[in-house]
């Protein structure tokens, strides 16, 4: 009789033979056959083994054995590093001090998230494409990745930065791209500045990758252009441009020389991640790879990759241990985290379902209801939200009929929920006297994280939040409410509002505190927040100067709420004269928001295209002061 999902039967003892190194229980061992027992898929079932799978990893990688079917080759090793630092109890089981897990500060994501997001880009995929990537990928791992010494991690990087600037000849830069020391610094720039947002490579692994002449061409092209703007290149905009085109130039080649076999190299799926959303710029550029960029070089085309690709490890065929690439594993999971998060916030601001599968059982069924030890795990408790609103609010239903004011309300509750729960305290918002906001005193419980990265994560949360209450907001807009004359209706509509005039007050607060926070680059060159983190911070802050105009223009047009009426000091009193005055002088309030929203745009002074955002922007904010000046007096 098959039993529910997740439980397991008593007479199987797979769980205990799995400790032992075997991969089928004693009953199937006996007949000679493969173990009957399918639950590859079921998290609940991992869960429950993790303990006793932990416990022999470290031999079973000596030994060359297969490891767990039940663990990604990401987990796998995390848990193997666990065993360098036993706890003092033996009797404490690892997920228990897993914050020790991880002394790389740059990519911090609990055991149970990467199984969820194991769970929902692998499927069915057999633990058998990882083990090699594993066993040599912990074998290359630096001593500082695993030993208790976070502070060698930094002189380490530094170290092979500094080799790194000596080493131009390893990779062959074109000889029409300038000198190869400027490029050789933007692979630098890029993990110095642009990775502390862009946290989709790891660093210490890249390095070994590149002095090992392991690593595809698409990826140092890809690194190389988004660090390039952080270096001191003359004709910078040019060079950038020639780095993104042989990017894709190699990145197509890649591709039309792969297999018919789905095959994709996990260095060139993490070159496309890098380069989603670099606004070409097809002057001079061969028609044929435009055109295939455009085909091939979207988000879509990423997600898509990312799920149906068999993605390797290696870099040739055969059995070299020296053609894996280090810290697959950890790399696959981080590509997974950065896919799912794109992907859910890329799908809400287009109202579209996302081509990622659900997984089949509830979200808060599978993992553990508790506080949020890092960014990462912010970010993806964030992104699962904003799945489900687009599921909730962008349904079909939904857009006939009208999103339902319960439905609005429950999304309300998630976020608030997040903000108090799932996001770590000291990466919260926290308000002083007046609603301002009083972060500064409150540090990182994790010293290996800078305060650069510590401030910016800050913001990137801070403003995600902010863009998701205004998406509410837009899908409510755009589809109305059911039953829009119930009191229900009317009180979900007030709701909306409010939370979207707050979130322009908090986000002009943010832009504020932000100015505080300015990072110092080569040569003294400043960097702003929103100039490390454009994609969130500058889109944001340009998504809301557009709607503070906007509401500026409908309040030009039409008469203020009746609360305000009723409110305001002599109300009843001065004629239409006084009215309009009143008006007047609330629209004012809306043209000063936008310009500081703008201002703050401008200071993602690295990126050659915020020029156009801000040229958009100045024209919307043309038209309210247009709409203000004909208001009569």
């Amino acid at each position: 009789m098959p039993l529910k999902r997740g439980l397991e039967r008593e007479a199987c003892d797979l769980s205990l033979r799995v400790t032992e190194g075997q991969a089928a229980c004693s009953q199937c061992a006996r007949r000679e056959e493969s173990c009957r027992l399918d639950d590859s898929d079921d998290i609940r079932v991992q869960r429950r083994r993790r303990v006793s799978a932990g416990v022999v990893v470290k031999d079973t990688i000596v030994e060359g054995s297969q490891p767990c079917p039940d663990l990604s080759a990401a987990t796998f090793a995390r848990v193997s590093q666990v065993q360098s630092h036993p706890a003092e109890d033996a009797n404490v089981a690892p997920s228990q001090y897993q914050d020790d897990l991880f002394m790389d500060d740059t990519f911090d994501l609990s055991l149970d998230n990467i199984l969820f997001l194991d769970q929902i880009f692998m499927g069915d995929s057999g633990p058998a494409e990882w083990s090699s990537s594993l066993l040599v990928s912990n074998e290359q791992d630096p001593p500082s990745t695993v030993d208790n010494e976070p502070a060698n991690t930094q002189g380490q990087h530094e170290q092979s930065n500094a080799s790194s600037a000596e080493a131009t000849d390893l990779f062959p830069w074109p000889s029409d791209l300038s000198d190869p020391t400027i490029l050789t610094a933007a692979l630098r720039s890029y993990f110095n500045f642009a990775a502390s947002f862009l946290s989709i490579i790891l660093e210490d692994a890249f390095w070994q990758d590149y002095h090992a002449g392991r690593c595809s061409q698409a990826l140092v092209y890809a690194i190389a252009c988004r660090g390039l703007p952080f270096t001191t290149a003359t004709k910078e905009w040019d060079l950038q441009r020639r780095l993104a085109w042989k990017f894709r130039e190699a990145f197509l080649q890649a591709r039309s020389s792969a297999s018919d076999d789905g095959m994709i190299r996990l260095d060139d799926l993490e070159a496309l991640a890098l380069m989603i959303g670099f606004e070409y710029e097809e002057a001079g550029s061969p028609p044929l790879h435009s055109s295939l960029g455009r085909l091939f070089l979207t988000h879509e085309s990423l997600v898509l990759m990312t799920l149906q690709s068999r993605i390797c490890d290696r870099t040739s065929t055969g059995s070299d241990p020296s053609a894996i690439l280090t810290r697959a594993g950890e790399r696959r999971a981080l590509l997974y985290w950065h896919v799912y998060g794109l992907d859910a916030f890329h799908c809400l601001d287009r109202k579209q379902v996302s081509y990622i599968p659900d997984d089949d059982a509830n979200r808060s069924a599978i993992l553990p209801q508790h506080e949020a030890k890092s960014y990462f795990d912010a970010i993806l408790a964030l992104a699962i939200i904003a799945r489900k609103t687009v599921q909730t609010l962008c349904s079909p239903a939904a857009k006939r009929r009208g999103v339902e004011s319960k439905d609005v309300y429950v999304l309300y509750e998630e976020l608030y929920h997040w903000r108090d729960n799932s996001c770590p305290e000291h990466l919260r918002r926290h308000e002083g006297g007046g609603g301002r906001l009083a972060n500064e005193n409150l540090g990182s419980p994790n010293a290996n994280v800078s305060k650069k990265h510590i401030q910016l994560h800050r913001a990137v949360l801070w403003a995600l939040e902010i863009d998701y209450l205004l998406q509410i907001e837009d899908c409510v807009s755009r589809y109305g409410i059911q039953d829009s004359t119930s009191l229900e209706a009317e009180t979900i509509a007030i709701r909306v509002e409010y939370e979207s005039v707050r979130a322009l007050t908090d986000m002009i607060d943010i832009c504020r505190w932000m100015k505080q926070h300015e990072i110092r680059g080569v040569e003294d060159k400043r960097h702003s927040l929103i100039d490390l983190a454009p994609s969130p911070l500058r889109n944001v802050c340009a998504g809301l100067c557009f709607w503070s105009c906007q509401r500026g223009i409908e309040f030009c047009r039409r008469d203020p709420l009746t609360l305000l009426q009723c409110s305001s000091a002599g109300a009843h009193t001065g004629g239409d004269h006084a009215r309009i005055n009143r008006k007047r002088r609330h629209v004012k309030t809306y043209t000063d928001a936008a310009r500081l929203l703008r201002d703050a745009v401008a200071t993602a002074i690295s990126h050659h295209d915020t020029s156009r955002v801000v040229e958009r922007l100045d024209k919307q904010r043309a038209l309210l002061e247009t709409e203000l000046d004909n208001m009569q007096a």
